[in-house]
């Protein structure tokens, strides 16, 4: 994408997300830039109600601080930034929730099928196209910012030999050219309209939009802080968590990496 490119985007988004403005969300867009997620989270004071999006990031982070592979050939790259006073039990359930708001609007725009790899990494057909990441950091009132990242591979994706799992973008499943702006205004609606939701309401949304998603669903699965041998994904409990059937019982997962694993055979 070049800097010409680029202008013509961030005018096409302004005009997408003029109701998001209006009500008082701000927009800033950076062609290249280490990480949208580290830069929020450094003004999180002054980032209330801040959309940040980036051309290119020279240091994107994934979960548990891995590198994010960010090529700059018409990807998003974006982060939220809000202010808010509820309890961190409740914020939980919001990395979910972003998850499951973007596999629907990609759904709604372009008529595709996203699945869900607990607890926030997106699928088409097997192969990862994106994920969220969420962290939080302290104000001088009680309040806590969360500052909410998506990358998503929209038209090119990083090598899969040197992330040695299969990847994908959005116009190589859909086999044509997608608008930047139009995935860029539809997951930042998605993304501010999700955490406007009061906590209940979040809760009951997700527990009947996650199954038909969960691509571990009823998987075999291997969760290395359970040990060894493989476990049976049995969906998502009411707080957040991936249930796994280990060893005849049910356990729940809250933390750590989850694969799909395999049934040996004779």
């Amino acid at each position: 994408m070049t800097s010409i490119e680029f202008d013509e985007l961030k005018a096409k988004l302004q005009r997408r997300l003029t109701p998001l403005l209006d009500s008082g969300v701000q927009l800033i867009m950076v062609e290249t830039i280490e990480s949208t997620n580290a830069q929020l989270k450094a003004q999180a004071v002054t980032s209330n109600q801040t959309l940040l999006l980036a051309r290119e990031q020279t240091a994107g982070i994934g979960r548990r601080g891995s590198p994010w592979q960010s090529p700059p050939v018409g990807n998003l790259y974006l982060s939220y930034c809000i202010h808010s006073d509820r309890p961190l039990n409740e914020l939980s359930l919001w990395s979910l929730g972003v998850t499951v708001a973007v596999a629907e609007a990609l759904e709604r725009e372009l008529s595709i099928e996203c699945k869900i790899k607990w607890p926030n990494d997106l699928y088409l057909q097997g192969m990862k196209v994106g994920g969220v990441l969420l962290e939080t950091a302290s104000l001088p009132s009680d309040d806590v910012a969360v500052v909410i990242g998506v990358g998503l591979n929209v038209a090119s994706h990083p090598d899969p030999v040197l992330l040695q799992r299969p990847v994908t973008c959005i116009s190589k499943h859909i086999n044509k050219l997608v608008d930047l702006s139009m995935v860029a205004a539809a997951v930042s609606s998605a993304i501010v309209e999700m955490c406007r939701l009061s906590h209940a309401a979040l809760q009951a949304w997700l527990m009947s939009s996650w199954s038909s998603r969960d691509l571990l669903l009823n998987q075999p699965v291997v969760v290395p802080t359970l040990g060894e041998g493989l476990c049976i994904a049995r969906g998502l409990s009411h707080d957040g968590g991936l249930e796994v059937e280990f060893a005849g019982e049910l356990r729940t997962v809250y933390a750590g990496e989850v694969s799909l694993g395999h049934v040996e055979t004779q």
